[in-house]
């Protein structure tokens, strides 16, 4: 191949991976940001009971190439390991009120793939892919303290025919507990889920912008959100435990583009992959 086909060739590759995807304009976006954005949410706002790990504290998010990278951090006092067994799920959507994700008006699902009271509004497109956290290598008690939370993911309507969740990947433990900045008590969760696992949804690709919301929860049947990353304060004002949480505000990060230094190694790769050829031709 000539250089200038192969030039040609690379930056064709480089306008697609900027495009950038719908973002939602019908809802409202509480914080928005890009790599290594730290989103905030006010502590002592965790309904249902006493228990720290229903609090979300914050949620950092960063990406490269290949994953993207996901810290949770829960009430500085929770404890990961011994404090019980909870659920966090983290919804994504375009933003796109025509998306056809999955909504609360689905009585199956309730809006997500766990089936727990939790959907994005309709007028966010409703909720296209998921993940959800769970505690691994143990039961979250003093005598059987997780040592690591895994992650599911799923996505919706994979062939566009079939109104249902697919799981595209299972990570049965996360990076230990024990590797938390703190010795004596874990509060955060660090995933890292690859970008690929939504392609089969809602591609997350350089340059794409999505919606999201992060959510403590229970382990099973229809429970609602006992918090939201995005919802400053408490989600309802009388708490009930399988009521619906229909989210109509949401937070937003942009997947980041490769740097323009690492473009330029790339051209680099390419033009000297190029001229070893030409010699050993």
């Amino acid at each position: 191949m000539k250089i200038g086909k192969l030039f040609k060739a690379f930056t064709v590759g480089l306008g697609v991976m900027g495009f950038a995807v719908f973002s939602a304009s019908a809802g409202t976006i509480n914080q928005s940001g890009g790599s290594g954005t730290t989103y905030t949410d006010v502590l002592g706002d965790g309904q249902g009971s006493a228990s720290l790990l229903r609090d979300i504290s914050s949620a950092t998010i960063s990406n490269d190439a290949n994953n993207l990278y996901i810290t949770l951090n829960m009430n500085p006092g929770a404890n990961l390991s011994t404090g019980g067994a909870f659920n966090y799920i983290i919804g994504i959507t375009s933003g796109n009120p025509s998306a056809g994700g999955d909504t609360s008006a689905n009585a199956t699902t309730h809006g997500n793939a766990y089936g727990r009271s939790i959907s994005f509004d309709s007028s966010f497109g409703g909720m296209q892919d998921f993940v959800g956290i769970f505690g691994a290598g143990g039961s979250g008690s003093g005598a059987s303290p997780y040592t690591s939370y895994g992650f599911n993911d799923y996505a919706w309507n994979t062939n566009g025919v079939s109104l249902t969740w697919s799981k595209i990947n299972t990570v049965a433990s996360g990076q230990p507990l024990s590797m938390q900045p703190s010795t004596t008590i874990s509060n955060s969760i660090n995933l890292t889920v690859p970008l690929s696992d939504f392609a089969a949804g809602f591609a997350l690709t350089a340059g794409t912008t999505f919606d999201f919301d992060i959510c403590s929860t229970g382990t099973s049947g229809n429970q609602t959100a006992y918090d939201s990353l995005v919802v400053q304060g408490n989600i309802q004002g009388t708490y009930s435990s399988t009521a619906q949480y229909n989210a109509t505000v949401l937070d937003q990060y942009t997947i980041a583009v490769p740097e323009p230094s690492t473009i330029v190694l790339v051209i680099t790769g390419l033009l000297g992959a190029l001229a070893v050829r030409r010699r050993k031709a």
